[in-house]
């Protein structure tokens, strides 16, 4: 089907990363939405569209079709709804569009290199028949990633970076929702063991994860050790794992509560009845005057986090209320932490 040239222009302008006209020879280009352009991408324009030969294609992954087919993959749109909305286009009322201009200042990477946004239903397409892609998705879905309440915009895949390479890649924002920081967790069962299970952006401080969604009405934020857990309670903040030393925070992280220094805090391990680890922070954050929550022998005798209860009940959501609940300070604490200790012994 031979479509209006002004439709596949808005199309090419819509899903085209930095689009732009060549006045001289009447063409078209743009970063492509398919293959991403790896490292090129926001610097070169490899994807071109070629009106006079009704054809899109891209020097760089080798994709090339007719306009129509380029629409059906980028836009996720169905024949028939792609057919309606052709019907329905007016190029009576069309107007040339603008050319977004490359920005030539350099910006330094956000994110392991070539990442593949997981969350984005083009790039998982593209990439559908990768083996370690195909492992991420099964993870996330296991894990209930991509439903729990306080997940990220995006999670992450890089099939080339040296430090990141076949890791999941979870994104921390900042209040401007910006990424300044992640982590990345093994997904192969080859590395467990032989990698370390989390590691984080090399030459950056720690940033909290979820500080971007922190809800002021709560009155409560809850401080996670790691991303995955924190995704799972309305404001769960990461830390990305205790500081050693005087501060339990980074200078970041510091600065990034003190914006929210009137709201309750609530740290969140994970269980005390199983972590021998957990228990001996638990222990030292009471002493320092936190409030931590102490899980109650039902799901800590037999869950280990957050994440073991969302997917053991398929749950999105652990509620607020939840943990309230069951949090302590140095006191009453410091005698639940005993008598999980005493039960454990028998």
């Amino acid at each position: 089907m031979i479509l209006p040239e002004e439709y596949i222009v808005e199309k090419f302008y819509t899903y085209g990363y930095q689009p732009k006209r060549n006045k001289y020879n009447k063409t078209y280009q743009c970063g492509c939405p398919i293959c991403r352009e790896g490292k090129s991408l926001g610097v070169t324009r490899r994807c071109y569209y070629i009106p006079k030969n009704n054809n899109i294609f891209c020097h760089n992954c080798g994709w090339s079709s007719t306009p129509f087919r380029w629409i059906l993959k980028v836009s996720g749109l169905s024949y028939i709804d792609l057919i309606e909305e052709v019907k329905k286009f007016d190029s009576t009322n069309y107007t040339e569009i603008k050319d977004v201009q490359i920005e030539k200042t350099y910006v330094a990477p956000t994110l392991p290199d070539d990442a593949i946004n997981l969350f984005d239903k083009t790039q998982v397409k593209f990439h559908k028949d990768n083996k370690i892609v195909v492992e991420c998705l099964k993870l996330i879905k296991e894990r209930r990633l991509h439903k729990a309440i306080n997940k990220p915009k995006a999670l992450y895949l890089s099939l080339k970076d040296k430090a990141h390479k076949n890791r999941l890649v979870i994104p921390f924002y900042n209040e401007k929702d910006e990424v300044v920081f992640y982590q990345s967790r093994t997904v192969l069962q080859s590395d467990q063991g032989r990698k370390s299970k989390y590691t984080s952006k090399i030459g950056s401080d720690k940033s909290l994860y979820g500080i971007n969604n922190v809800n002021d009405d709560l009155n409560y934020v809850f401080l996670f050790e790691g991303p995955i857990n924190a995704m799972f309670t309305k404001n769960g903040l990461a830390v990305a794992g205790i500081s050693k030393g005087d501060h339990l925070l980074t200078e970041t992280q510091q600065q990034q509560l003190q914006r929210y220094r009137f709201l309750n805090r609530i740290w969140v391990l994970d269980s005390q009845w199983i972590d021998e680890t957990s228990l001996v922070k638990s222990e030292k954050l009471l002493k320092r005057g936190e409030t931590v929550f102490i899980w109650p022998a039902k799901y800590g005798k037999k869950l280990k986090d957050f994440n073991d209860i969302a997917m053991k009940y398929n749950l999105n959501e652990i509620t607020p209320e939840f943990i309230i609940e069951n949090s302590f300070t140095e006191l009453v604490g410091m005698v639940k932490l005993a008598e999980i200790k005493k039960a454990c012994r028998k």
